[in-house]
């Protein structure tokens, strides 16, 4: 299954940052159904799955995430 994640959907205060580049290494947290990233050498989350009423759970399912200018893309492979 594959999920794009466009940077207009990240958290708000993350839009702009994020088309500048200052957005590194975005990860699940399955705990908090969210995307975490490095921002200014601070961890912060910025996406939440459950704003779009979507629950993620890693049992079942491995990833693969890849960020870049036009978004996140997640990679979602069943065990």
């Amino acid at each position: 299954m594959l999920i794009h994640i466009a940077p207009e959907e990240l958290e708000e205060e993350f839009r702009k940052s994020w088309k500048l580049g200052h957005i590194k290494f975005p990860s699940i947290d399955y705990a908090d159904n969210a995307i975490y990233a490095i921002f200014e050498e601070k961890t912060v989350i910025i996406f939440r799955f459950d704003k779009f009423g979507w629950i993620n759970d890693n049992r079942y399912n491995s990833y693969l995430i890849s960020a870049g200018s036009a978004g996140i893309t997640i990679f979602i492979e069943k065990n």
